[in-house]
């Protein structure tokens, strides 16, 4: 493996894509060593190719030189995916074009390395919108939302990306580039390699265009509440009771009382600091049941937000909530539990045990709406002690959610972070055979094991 780029890789990636977009040292190159969980890895060369041809001449490069390759879009990763030692890095972010907006067929076409945000700018004054919503969305791009197969905060009402991905073009590791899907409303012609590749991590292959469905801006009326709960009991109720009632939020967010307390502190913000915070969306014609169902759970506070600047203050609250916690300690680990929707008040207690019995704060945050829950491990590097009594509360939160049927990642991905715990859920819930498929299917596509080696499905 190379560690650091030499002069013939480097005299080749110039003459592929010019010396501006090399970075084999310096403040930019440094960017790439990280994610935005700070695990850490030193890559061999960053390239930023301008083009698919370019995508397929440096991987063409690589292969002949048996140099690892990792597709990256902006880092916004929390499990490891996005950094890798001695790898070519590809940033895509220069390819950064919507091509085409369909307001007949409802369909995007874009390059990879389109900003989720940019997307929308893009597509607001055709009417409509892209709707998955990672938190990192003002930076997080098409390509790398793809790879890691994100979801977000709309989740609970449109799903995760891969709900709105019909066709992609795909540089194979082998330099061919193969186009998955078609871009129609159906097609059930072969196999789904589409849905495959959403959620690979960039191991099979570097994603350079994909056809995307996009539908009207809505024109029903929603109202934003933000309520406040003493238990996490009543938060469950309230959960389990607004899905009884057939009442489907466009947004159903929550946040512990140490996630608000970080968030007051580090944005000057004056939010309660109650146990647990939800942000819900309804729409106006169930926002009198709905405040019912909320009184009789026993919120503490219900606050109907007065106008449009209040509803985005409390969205970007909630957006800003893991900067917040992270900025707090010297050491994070960011897990992505999914669960039964009904078991999540019994989890979300759950990890507050888990904290307690290690001595650590682990303030939590996530999706209602889709049991979706955001333990953040807080640790101090330079305490061995702290380091492993996070590691251990980890693994504890992980089996304990694996046991009660849930999953150890639920739009994160697995990366270098939890490929032994996505070994263990697969076996614990009969997935044997399912995990000897994946590991078969990573060597159809990349038969060298040169796309993003050593994590995900190639540890587990």
């Amino acid at each position: 493996m190379v560690k650091k780029a030499d002069r013939r890789l480097l005299e080749k990636l110039v003459e592929i894509s010019g010396s501006d977009n090399v970075i084999a040292d310096g403040p930019a190159y440094e960017d790439y060593s990280h994610d935005m969980a700070d695990y850490m890895a030193e890559p061999a060369v960053v390239v930023r190719p301008r083009s698919e041809e370019e995508v397929r001449r440096v991987v063409e490069l690589a292969r002949s030189m048996s140099i690892p390759i990792l597709a990256r879009g902006a880092g916004s990763s929390l499990t490891g995916a996005a950094v890798l030692e001695g790898a070519l890095v590809i940033d895509t972010r220069n390819m950064n074009r919507v091509l085409k907006v369909d307001t007949v067929n409802w369909l995007v076409e874009v390059q990879a390395g389109v900003s989720l945000e940019d997307l929308n700018k893009e597509l607001k004054p055709h009417g409509f919108f892209f709707p998955p919503d990672p938190a990192s969305s003002y930076i997080c791009t098409v390509g790398g939302a793809i790879a890691e197969g994100s979801g977000g905060l709309r989740c609970v009402k449109y799903g995760t990306m891969k709900d709105w991905v019909v066709a992609l073009r795909l540089v194979l590791a082998n330099g061919r580039v193969a186009r998955l899907g078609e871009p129609l409303a159906k097609n059930r012609a072969g196999y789904d390699l589409v849905h495959l590749v959403v959620g690979s991590e960039g191991t099979l292959g570097v994603v350079t265009e994909a056809y995307l469905k996009i539908i009207p801006i809505p024109s029903v009326k929603t109202n934003r509440f933000l309520l406040t709960f003493g238990d996490w009991e009543s938060t469950g109720e309230v959960i389990g009771r607004l899905r009884s009632s057939k009442i489907m939020p466009h947004l159903f967010e929550f946040m512990d009382g140490e996630t608000i307390h970080a968030l007051n502190e580090k944005t000057g913000t004056a939010f309660d600091e109650s146990e647990a915070t939800l942000l819900v969306d309804v729409e106006a014609v169930v926002t009198a049941e709905a405040t019912k169902i909320f009184e009789s759970c026993g919120a503490l506070t219900i606050k109907l937000a007065k106008d449009e600047e209040e509803a985005e203050s409390f969205y970007q609250a909630r957006t800003m909530a893991y900067l917040a916690v992270k900025s707090t300690a010297t050491g994070v680990q960011v897990e992505d539990i999914s669960l039964p929707i009904d078991r999540l008040g019994e989890y979300l207690r759950t990890v507050k045990r888990v904290a307690k019995k290690h001595g650590l704060r682990i303030p939590v945050n996530g999706h209602a709406g889709d049991g979706n829950v955001h333990p953040v491990i807080l640790y101090e590097v330079s305490d061995p002690k702290s380091r492993e009594a996070a590691g251990d509360a980890f693994e504890e939160l992980c089996s304990i959610a694996i046991g009660m049927g849930g999953s150890v990642s639920g739009e994160h991905g697995i990366g270098s972070q939890k490929p032994r715990q996505l070994g263990e859920q697969l076996r614990a819930h009969e997935g044997e055979e399912t995990l000897r498929l994946m590991k078969e299917i990573k060597k159809v596509f990349d038969p060298e094991g040169l796309m993003n080696p050593g994590k995900y499905v190639d540890a587990a």
